[in-house]
């Protein structure tokens, strides 16, 4: 089968990428678009050999239980061999070195048989640098977040800490949500909007040839690491989140 890495290319977890944290392009030009989507790609940090451990891993999805059905392993699926190390699950950490982006980690993680079906943006805030509240119970207060669902719905929603109520000072998580879709209207399917660009020759969306290169050119070092590693693959359990 195909490993989790190369699906994080074909599935277009790196052009998610490249679209969070590229410039504005000086137009919605398709090619103004897809040039500054390879400048991102080309500011990547290149990992090094000895560090493909500390900024990536991989996993194999073992039995498990899935919609409350019992389901085998990746190594006893049809047409798959026993003791296979193909990855089914990767998750892992870039380094964007341009000036915007220096010294912010973007963790990448995709996997298959998971818990759910769905694609996300999630982005954590830092803290401020002055802490207001020293010696207090929020003194290690976590971060906040806004999370932008892709799929399966297209929505926002904003996880921020509010002071609860009393006098105690302390707080409680608030979850704000926004669909991009009224009540009245449907949302049109991933394939539908590609297929109408093709019949309309809009390529925006669609990666040109030197963005497939320079993906290919962040992920390789990571895929030669693991391919002399094939004595042993961690396994998690279908159905859960990797």
């Amino acid at each position: 089968g195909v490993g989790a890495m190369r699906d994080m290319i074909q599935s277009h977890l790196l052009q998610m990428l490249t679209l969070v944290a590229m410039e504005p392009p000086p137009c919605l030009d398709a090619e103004a678009l897809r040039d500054e989507k390879v400048k991102v790609l080309r500011s990547i940090r290149p990992i090094a050999k000895r560090a493909v451990h500390a900024h990536a891993m991989r996993a194999q999805y073992a039995r498990g239980t899935v919609d409350g059905k019992s389901v085998q392993g990746y190594q006893q699926e049809e047409n798959v061999e026993a003791n296979s190390i193909t990855e089914t699950f990767v998750a892992a950490k870039f380094y964007i070195d341009n000036w915007r982006w220096s010294g912010v980690p973007f963790y990448l993680r995709t996997g298959k048989r998971l818990a759910n079906q769905t694609s996300m943006i999630a982005i954590c805030f830092k803290h401020p640098p002055q802490q207001l509240f020293r010696e207090t119970p929020l003194e290690s207060i976590a971060p906040n977040w806004v999370l932008l669902s892709i799929q399966p719905e297209e929505s926002m929603r904003m996880e921020i800490h509010v002071k609860q109520p009393g006098l105690d000072m302390d707080t409680r998580v608030m979850q704000m949500n926004a669909s991009f879709l009224k009540t009245d209207e449907q949302m049109l399917d991933a394939y539908e909007t590609l297929l109408l660009d093709v019949i309309e020759g809009d390529r925006s969306l669609f990666i040109r040839f030197d963005e497939v290169e320079w993906a290919w050119r962040v992920v390789d070092p990571i895929l030669r690491h693991w391919a002399v590693e094939r004595e042993y693959i961690p396994t998690y359990p279908a159905g859960s989140w990797g």
